[in-house]
């Protein structure tokens, strides 16, 4: 039981509004799980070390729970140092985070007595909580911890309706924040989610030490700490130093820490320059550091040093989003989305936990024609004016920039070219893609540089940008980019995205694919009218088996066919349907039709009737996507009659396509709203 990770918080940029939203102060201390049941008590880190030697009258308060309950429970909270009857700042735990001599334990417990900040109740006797929603699990805390419970080590959390007056009083009371969650929302257990987050007042974060400097003058041991935290590649990127916060006594700890830990060689991907000579050490020790900004260059302007940090992975440490600052609200800034860590013993998600989930999902933002214009020209207008800027979105700002880069070197068009096709194309892109996890394939540097496939999500994204954790197989969990809003689709072109590829399924429901895919994938010498050709022989045997569906250019040299599907077809179901129809397209006009996956086993200019796109996780490129192709054709939905010979799928670009979409409308759509029944199919296949 001792194994469970806890549920983490994303960081947020505004106070989120509408109901269903509770609010509490955000603890300035280490995060624990604490465990009671006939086998005694334990206070587990968030990283899985024991702190129950460190905190003895939080033990004996969470015994005397147990012994009144009699029956175990798994609580979650923040241990915070106390003064004056009130929860102090982080620095005020330092003292005693890391002691381990049981004299100086008692001393620190009558002097510097700690608190358990109770906000979460995991278990309950035998009851599993995690998938029930936030106020179940607040009434049963509430009840464990009603007076006697309740004491000067163990108090429950304070919550409130109104965020807005909560923030008021943070600021008036100097807290470090306050955490917004959702009150019908389920205890991810291990995984960050936004369902909970984390509005922060001042700037600070964690950041991993990479070395430190010599002293100066009278000064002992060392002069600054060099700080760094790892971006999406994996790389240590510096970030700054500081030599303010320390005392005598945290100087000489720090020098003996560091020095057991240094090597020859920098760890930063970029060794920094240092006014002093510069000691590396390998980055094993995590800091907590306060700050007044990040500046143009990417450094941290007025670091102070609050103390290390034991109670997490320095691979954890990333580039975290300003979040509220000094500010009442701000909608841009980036999101820390750490790794998330695997349970040894985790509790599994049961279907009620899997459906409570689905409802997190946001409710679409309706774009209208104007609207995509007005950000179009936004776009424009930043191009012309260097390049960069915040775009002003739906969902909050969005740092672009580069936006002259050329994408496209034989027909010149550029990275704002693209971008401002995306935004024109949103109102009949975004609905088609809408819940559905994104494969980026890269190009920072246009379709002729080195390109590369990003499936996880980059840790430093901005917070307008969606992310879900996403189950790739049903055992590998990763954070993925989930679309249906403009500043997602935009973002992934900032990045270098050329394609948009979405999943056949949704993330609320990703066992189910929403359409199957019958890709025609012309060989080498097989000229595009003869993919035309088998595109009929697939509709053919479509309408045999009673079957409808839309066919699109993929934007490159194949025809994507696509049948929308009932709820709750499994991706099987829809794999199995378009091999049905595959092999009986391939028995029908075996010399220019193939199965055959194998490309030198296929018959000399024969079209690859490829069934095997509808496998979990695998994707094509979505309706409406420009391709990384000498010029931006676009994946473009046809009607039956538009294939013929004198098909041209190079003229459908991101020059041609919005005024085809004006004039014969949204085919995508259409075609969309009526899904096929497989049963029959199934049944005869």
């Amino acid at each position: 039981m001792s194994k469970i990770a806890p549920m983490l918080a994303a960081v947020g940029t505004e106070i989120p509004r509408g109901e269903g939203w509770v609010f509490e102060p955000k603890y300035d201390g280490i995060r624990i799980l604490g465990f009671a049941s006939g086998d005694g008590v334990a206070l587990i880190s968030r990283n899985g070390l024991d702190k129950t030697r460190q905190f003895p009258e939080i033990v004996d308060a969470l015994r005397e729970v147990h012994a009144r309950a009699k029956r175990p429970f798994v609580i979650d909270g923040e241990v915070v140092a106390m003064r004056d009857g009130a929860p102090a700042r982080f620095q005020e735990l330092q003292s005693r985070m890391h002691v381990n001599d049981r004299d100086a334990i008692e001393l620190h417990r009558s002097e510097s007595p700690a608190a358990l900040m109770v906000f979460d109740m995991l278990v309950d006797g035998k009851q599993a909580l995690v998938a029930e929603p936030w106020r179940v699990r607040r009434k049963h805390l509430a009840a464990l911890l009603r007076p006697p419970g309740r004491s000067n080590a163990l108090r429950l959390s304070d919550v409130a309706d109104d965020g807005e007056a909560m923030l008021r009083h943070a600021r008036r009371h100097a807290w470090e924040g306050i955490i917004a969650k959702r009150a019908d929302a389920a205890y991810d257990v291990g995984k960050r989610s936004r369902a909970w987050l984390k509005l922060k007042i001042e700037h600070r974060q964690e950041f991993v030490v990479g070395g430190w400097t010599e002293p100066r003058k009278s000064r002992e041991h060392i002069g600054a700490l060099l700080l760094g935290y790892y971006d999406a590649d994996g790389r240590l990127v510096y970030a700054g130093h500081t030599g303010t916060g320390f005392s005598q006594r945290t100087l000489l700890d720090t020098y003996r820490r560091l020095r057991r830990l240094e090597r020859k060689t920098s760890p930063f991907s970029t060794t920094p320059r240092t006014n002093e000579r510069a000691h590396w050490a390998q980055p094993a020790l995590v800091a907590e550091i306060k700050f007044n900004e990040w500046t143009a260059d990417g450094r941290l302007r007025q670091p102070v040093f609050l103390g290390f940090r034991d109670d997490k992975s320095p691979r954890e440490v990333t580039h975290e989003p300003e979040s509220l600052g000094k500010q009442a609200s701000s909608s841009h800034g980036r999101v820390r989305a750490a790794p998330a860590r695997t349970a040894a013993a985790s509790v599994k998600p049961t279907r009620r936990r899997r459906a409570a989930r689905a409802t997190y999902a946001p409710a679409p933002i309706r774009l209208s024609s104007r609207d995509a214009e007005r950000i179009a020209r936004q776009i424009e207008v930043m191009q012309q004016d260097g390049g960069s800027g915040a775009l002003a979105l739906p969902t909050g700002e969005l740092e672009v920039s580069n936006l002259d880069k050329v994408f496209f070197p034989k027909t010149k068009h550029t990275k704002g070219d693209v971008m401002r096709f995306y935004a024109r194309v949103a109102p009949y892109l975004l609905p088609a893609i809408a819940d559905r996890p994104l494969v980026m394939k890269r190009f920072p540097n246009g379709v002729r540089g080195k390109a590369f496939y990003q499936q996880r999500a980059p840790a430093d994204r901005p917070a307008s940008v969606r992310v879900e954790p996403v189950s790739d197989d049903g055992l590998t969990t990763q954070e993925r980019i989930i679309g249906g809003d403009l500043a997602t689709l935009l973002y992934a072109v900032q990045l270098g995205a050329i394609s948009i590829d979405p999943w056949h399924s949704r993330v609320q429901s990703v066992k189910y694919a929403d359409y199957s895919i019958i890709d025609l994938d012309p060989g080498p010498r097989a000229p595009f009218r003869r993919v035309i050709e088998v595109a009929h022989v697939v509709k053919e045997v479509l309408d045999e088996l009673g079957l409808h569906a839309v066919a699109k250019t993929s934007g490159a040299s194949g025809i994507h066919i696509v049948l929308p599907l009932k709820t709750g077809v499994p991706n099987d179901g829809a794999r199995i349907v378009a091999e049905v129809v595959a092999r009986r397209v391939v028995e029908r006009r075996p010399k220019i039709a193939t199965v055959e996956r194998w490309v030198k086993a296929r018959p000399s200019g024969t079209v690859y009737v490829d069934f095997l796109q509808n496998i979990r996780g695998k994707t094509v490129a979505g309706v409406y996507s420009v391709r990384a192709q000498p010029q931006p054709s676009v994946s473009t939905p046809l009607q039956w009659s538009e294939l013929t010979e004198d098909l041209d799928p190079t003229t459908l670009t991101i020059d041609s396509v919005l005024p085809r979409l004006r004039s014969k409308g949204d085919l995508w759509a259409k075609a969309m709203k009526t899904p096929n029944s497989l049963d029959a199919v199934l049944g005869r296949g």
